[in-house]
């Protein structure tokens, strides 16, 4: 019997916000009585993320941790759970849980009700209501990065860097072997894919309820997610993702 629900979290140097993160999830799972896993997979980060994990997974018997000692970066790591996860729906979300858990219920129950194979937050669609706001150079790292995203890549989703998104599973199956992005634009691609596939993408609006410290370095990564997008953009042009 396989199960219902997948959630996969990365985690890299996140200690300080995984434990909390982990309880809520769980509890989530609890009052729903769903047949579920959670699956957090640690991108290379400190054994004190580690530890807290091995610690919660005494009492939590749904809690798996993967771990390995070589950061290979978002989109590598979120690829490795969806493979390693046997629910039904698959969900990815951030280590700090930036929407808490809320959204994830609405979630499934669209895809459930099969109004869409996949479901995207979205903190651009009303209301427009964010309990808190990240420091304005990373506001403004969104913003630029999404003008560029739609730009290059052929699609109207405004928020592909919003850090929840679940999927069926036969999305990830035969969507997930096309992907070669390791790191911040993942999700782009993974929506581009998806969307040429053919499956029905729907979004869900959102609000940002949990501002974490990001790993995101902008003057080191920012030229890093140009090339990714335009990666993304000439792998389009040679008919990759049909």
């Amino acid at each position: 019997m396989s199960l219902l629900l997948s959630i996969v979290v990365p985690m890299y140097h996140d200690q300080a916000k995984i434990g909390s993160t982990i309880e809520s999830l769980a509890d989530l799972i609890k009052i729903n009585s769903w047949e579920a896993e959670l699956i957090i997979i640690n991108d290379g980060g400190s054994d004190v993320g580690v530890a807290i994990v091995e610690e919660k997974m005494k009492k939590i018997p749904f809690l798996r941790l993967i771990t390995r000692s070589k950061n290979r970066g978002k989109g590598y790591t979120v690829r490795e759970g969806i493979t390693a996860a046997t629910g039904d729906y698959i969900f990815f979300t951030d280590a700090d849980l930036p929407y808490l858990t809320e959204p994830i219920k609405k979630m499934l129950n669209v895809m459930k009700s099969g109004e869409a194979d996949m479901v995207l937050v979205n903190r651009d669609l009303p209301p427009k209501i964010d309990h808190e706001q990240p420091a304005w150079p990373r506001l403004i790292t969104h913003a630029i990065y999404s003008h560029f995203v739609r730009f290059f890549i052929p699609f109207n989703f405004s928020d592909t860097l919003a850090g929840l998104k679940g999927m069926r599973r036969e999305v990830a199956y035969r969507v997930l072997p096309k992907l070669t992005i390791d790191r911040f634009s993942f999700d782009v691609e993974l929506l581009l894919a998806a969307q040429i596939a053919g499956f029905k993408i729907k979004e869900l609006p959102a609000s940002l309820k949990n501002v974490g410290k990001s790993n995101l370095n902008i003057r080191r990564d920012a030229p890093k997610m140009i090339k990714e997008i335009l990666q993304i953009w000439w792998q389009h042009k040679k008919k990759r993702y049909q």
